[in-house]
């Protein structure tokens, strides 16, 4: 007992000094010495233990890292300034101390609420689909005055830091809020606006409908209708609120055709609301020239129904009136796949989660062509949210997802926007063997010629057309060029190899012995669909060959052998040029990016990117947390490169701890910047507290002896290139630049344009 107590006395006095520690050197106990003030915003998980000891330490690490990050980016919105330090004593709490003194326009309470709203909001999607319940996070906060005297710095410190987790125990009364009276003087003014974003058919690329965004008054914390709708709902205001927004979304809605869509976001609780009922949305339709086909009610997947029998019937009630119904963010919520089955909404909205890396996550494409064929069978379609690359939206389309919204057609607006050029220009992959970071392989791409009869020719003819032509495996039977039938040959021979088989289809239609219901698909659909279709079929039939058509019309077959030995193919491809670590695509795709932008005429500009002293950390901490630190730069530069480049920029992962971006040159440094502002603030994450207050660490170089190593960082390289560039000239320029970005310290990039 006596070890006992020794042991933990012994752990106080370790821990204490750990955090002593942060306070020497360069870091937060420089920043308390030499400021006279600091804000405090206190942010914690709530129950965290229990949440880590349920759902495990990897989910435990990867819900702080997104924390870090967001409210870095966070921060900078919510603050309108980026020099602000993040730390944590605790798992699952975190602290933000703002030195620059500038949150005086709101109250010290105000900013911590919205952060909190907004990082709930930002983690729900993800936590909902993980572990089917979202986190809640407490706020808190404090100031803190610099004490005249060093030897009471800490104690001043760590009282500041006690008051602002008090303040995160305490149940904010909401109502009492400046940030309520402002909620309630927008509602009072009717200050809401609709952006609207267009919902595009894939397949012609023509718009079905849009959906109605709110948006609270610029330079306003309600500008976002995250905060605007999770303040209604916790004053109880969401009906009113509601009503407003559709209100504009109609009245705004301007010019439209008769078969146009309008999507309205509407809560659960609001349609089962008897208010909701009073016919009310009917008038305002016919007030402005549309009718009850035009709308279709987006009920959210995130909010669980309580009573699903009244909701159930309130559908009901709208549907037969004419109403539309459309499930949003499907796959992250409550119900699950019965209860969508059970109310067969008429749309299923993906949630952008499925969407990410979808040219090369296996698994979300065979969600994806999953919820496909669930839409098709109950009625529906589907709509995939959050396309923001040209390859996400070829990709998807080349699956035959029926509908998409994202960026990548258009960004929400107040006047219905039209689609961008690049969305007009997107063709689909012509050729997909020439680009395997994707299943979309159109089956128009396999098909071979074939011979065809009309339905009423003699079996000996057709008998005959096999006889004639020995690669031919069947024939089809048509009816003006539009298949009606197909006949194999191990089929026709079954028939005629009885006794009296010869005589007694001597006479009869090749219609007689025909399969009549063969399967046929169009020359767009995937490869995939199609194999999967094919193999669903009856044992007898599982291996007849594939009708393929265009417009109805014949077109050729495909063997059932050539639909899988593609699909193998492309899975080695696949698995070939994909980095396992990262999930980014690897050296092939790399190599393609970049011949695709030469051939295109166009400048642009490659990033490389590579970690220094990443050897040395790899050896001390060992290589499960240098893997962490490869997987940490990899999101950061996919975030940074989405958020600040173009919508077909490129992310590459050589290997190890190198990575290669392709953007436009006007964009390189903003990007660049990005990277390094972050990962400089998150990389201290990965070391234990001393060598990260520190800001070095000691390791063996690669002489083998001991010396004092920098944490790491990042360096990139910012090549200016030319269509007329080849990839060999590149690889040498990019080597001399990458050798200047070593020799540089720290965190940082360089850039040489290509002299002419």
């Amino acid at each position: 007992m006596l070890q006992l107590l020794k042991k933990k006395a012994s752990d106080i006095v370790k821990n204490q000094n750990e955090k002593l520690n942060l306070f020497e050197g360069p870091g937060i106990g420089s920043l308390i010495q030499n400021v006279g003030c600091l804000n405090i915003l206190y942010f914690a998980v709530q129950d965290f233990p229990t949440l880590a000891a349920m759902y495990g330490p990897e989910w435990a690490e990867q819900l702080e890292t997104e924390i870090r990050m967001y409210i870095d980016v966070e921060g900078r919105e919510i603050l309108q300034q980026e020099e602000f330090h993040v730390f944590s004593f605790n798992a699952g709490e975190f602290f933000l101390l703002d030195p620059k003194e500038r949150i005086v326009c709101v109250s010290l309470e105000e900013v911590a609420y919205q952060f909190k709203v907004n990082l709930e909001n930002r983690l729900k999607s993800d936590q909902i689909s993980r572990t089917g319940n979202n986190v809640t996070i407490n706020s808190g906060h404090s100031s803190f005055q610099a004490a005249q005297t060093n030897d009471k710095l800490w104690s001043s410190f760590l009282s500041a830091i006690g008051e602002a987790r008090l303040e995160a125990q305490k149940n904010v009364d909401i109502s009492k809020l400046e940030l309520s009276n402002e909620f309630i003087d927008i509602l009072h003014s009717a200050d809401i606006r609709c952006h609207y974003q267009p919902i595009v058919n894939l397949n012609d690329k023509s718009i079905h409908g849009w959906e109605a965004l709110a948006r609270g008054p610029i330079n306003s914390p309600f500008r976002s209708p995250l905060t605007l709708f999770d303040m209604a709902e916790k004053l109880g205001k969401l009906f009113q609120l509601e009503k407003m927004c559709r209100e504009a979304a109609i009245k705004e809605f301007g010019e439209h055709s008769p078969h146009h869509k309008l999507f309205l976001n509407i809560h659960p609780r609001t349609i089962v609301d008897p208010k909701f009922t009073s016919g009310e949305t009917k008038i305002l339709l016919d007030r402005w020239g549309l009718k009850p086909g035009n709308i279709v009610f987006e009920i959210t997947e995130r909010h669980s129904v309580k009573d699903f029998k009244t909701f159930r019937k309130t559908l009901d009630h709208y549907r037969n009136q004419g109403y539309l119904v459309a499930i949003d963010d499907a796959g992250t919520g409550y119900s699950g796949l019965s209860s969508i089955a059970e109310i067969k909404p008429d749309y299923i909205k993906l949630d952008k989660s499925f969407v990410d890396n979808i040219e090369t996550n296996q698994v979300n494409r065979a969600l994806i062509d999953t919820f496909t064929d669930f839409a098709e069978k109950i009625g529906g379609k589907l709509i995939v949210e959050g396309i923001e690359t040209q390859e996400q939206a070829r990709t998807v389309t080349d699956m035959g997802v029926h509908l998409g919204q994202g960026y990548f057609f258009a960004k929400p607006q107040r006047l219905k926007p039209e689609l961008t050029e690049q969305a007009i220009n997107m063709r689909r992959n012509s050729n997909f063997i020439a680009n395997v970071a994707t299943y979309g392989i159109p089956v128009k791409n396999l098909v071979n010629q074939v011979e065809s009869v009309e339905a009423d020719t003699p079996v000996p003819i057709a008998q005959q057309i096999f006889k004639e032509t020995n690669a031919l495996n069947c024939v089809v039977v048509v009816k003006n060029n539009y298949p009606c039938g197909l006949v194999m040959e191990y089929n026709l021979n079954k028939h005629l190899s009885g006794k009296y088989g010869v005589a007694l289809y001597s006479n009869k239609p090749i219609s007689s012995v025909m399969d009549d219901a063969p399967l046929i698909v169009d020359l767009e659909t995937t490869v995939e669909k199609v194999s999967q279709q094919a193999m669903a079929r009856s044992r007898k039939k599982a291996y007849d060959d594939v009708i393929v058509t265009w417009k109805g019309q014949l077109m050729g077959t495909v063997s059932v052998q050539k639909l899988l030995d593609t699909l193998a193919h492309v899975q080695v491809e696949v698995a070939k040029g994909t980095n396992p670590l990262s999930g980014l695509p690897g050296n092939l795709d790399i190599e393609k990016e970049i011949d695709r932008r030469m051939k295109t005429c166009e400048k642009y500009s490659i990033i490389y990117a590579d970690l220094d002293n990443f050897k040395v950390y790899n050896d001390t901490y060992g290589f499960k947390n240098g893997d962490k630190i490869i997987l940490q730069i990899s999101k950061i530069i996919s975030w940074a490169t989405k958020k600040h480049g173009n919508s077909d920029d490129f992310v590459g992962h050589i290997g190890g701890d190198d990575f290669v971006m392709v953007t436009n040159p006007a964009k390189a440094e903003r990007i660049c910047k990005s990277i390094t502002r972050v990962f400089k603030r998150l990389v201290k994450n990965n070391y234990n507290i001393e060598d990260a207050s520190k800001g070095w660490m000691e390791g063996k170089g690669r002489d083998g002896s001991i010396a004092k190593f920098p944490l790491v960082s990042i360096s990139m390289a910012i090549l200016d290139c030319e269509h007329d560039q080849n990839l060999m000239e590149i690889g040498e320029q990019a080597a001399s630049l990458k050798k200047w970005a070593k020799s540089i310290e720290g965190n940082c990039w360089v850039r040489e344009r290509r002299k002419k």
